[in-house]
């Protein structure tokens, strides 16, 4: 008899500025296969790999997933979209469900998966906040920009600025570059303190994981935690991981 085939599943999760790809592996982490911008790049890097199917999530223009199928279709593979539904033991507080972004509701699918009173902070172009307890009921959550977004919205107007991905060493900002990057960093740690205070009503004494995902989270401080009746999980692929949740339930 001949070797079983092994069927292999790629996931792709597409955000507003970036994408990242992962092998699917069954009851495990997904695994990295890189990063970047744009479809070319993710051509180019699909047409390297032996692979059957994509499972993709996007918040992206559709015209992104249309050329995801249109290779898929060139080159005999299947590609299953991730949308937001109802089901999957979570209990949507919106009225229309699909109105909910699809990358914020896979995180709710990793949450309810662990069972767990959970807020999750996904930090990227946008700043997200989601809180659900541990029987998959979702209480709603928030929508900031995110920290490079707030310093291009202050400097977008003048030629003589630029954005700095260096963090300033001073507490108060002694240039124009460093006082906006401050000051961004200060709004974002906002965003965070009221998020857990929240939180910490909702859960009180039983407490509640903090979830932290998104290119960003690491420009919040984990020293911002430590008043509070959480557990902190710095989950950098947490939507990857929902994607393979969602992957491993969807009906066939």
């Amino acid at each position: 008899m001949g070797a079983k085939l092994v069927s292999v599943t790629l996931l792709l999760e597409v955000g507003n500025t970036a994408w990242k790809l992962a092998i699917y592996q069954v009851a495990d982490q997904p695994k990295s296969l890189g990063r970047g911008q744009g479809f070319a790049a993710l051509e180019a890097l699909l047409l390297t790999l032996d692979f059957d199917s994509v499972a993709v999530a996007s918040v992206a223009a559709s015209e992104f997933t249309e050329a995801l199928q249109q290779f898929a279709l060139q080159h005999n593979k299947h590609v299953f979209v991730a949308e937001t539904e109802t089901g999957f033991d979570v209990t949507h507080c919106y009225a229309n469900p699909s109105t909910y972004g699809v990358d914020r509701w896979l995180t709710l699918l990793v949450a309810r998966a662990e069972q767990t009173n959970a807020m999750i902070i996904d930090a990227g172009t946008a700043v997200t906040l989601d809180v659900i307890d541990h029987e998959g009921h979702h209480f709603g959550g928030w929508i900031s920009p995110g920290f490079r977004l707030m310093q291009e919205s202050l400097i977008q107007r003048s030629s003589k600025l630029r954005v700095t991905d260096k963090a300033p060493e001073e507490a108060l900002g002694t240039s124009t570059e460093h006082a906006v990057y401050l000051g961004c960093q200060a709004a974002l740690r906002g965003f965070v303190e009221q998020a857990l205070q929240r939180s910490e009503e909702a859960f009180g004494a039983q407490g509640f994981k903090c979830y932290l995902t998104g290119g960003d989270h690491d420009h919040i401080s984990s020293e911002l935690f430590n008043r509070f009746n959480c557990r902190v999980e710095r989950r950098p692929d947490l939507v990857l991981e929902g994607l393979a949740r969602w992957f491993e339930q969807r009906p066939v």
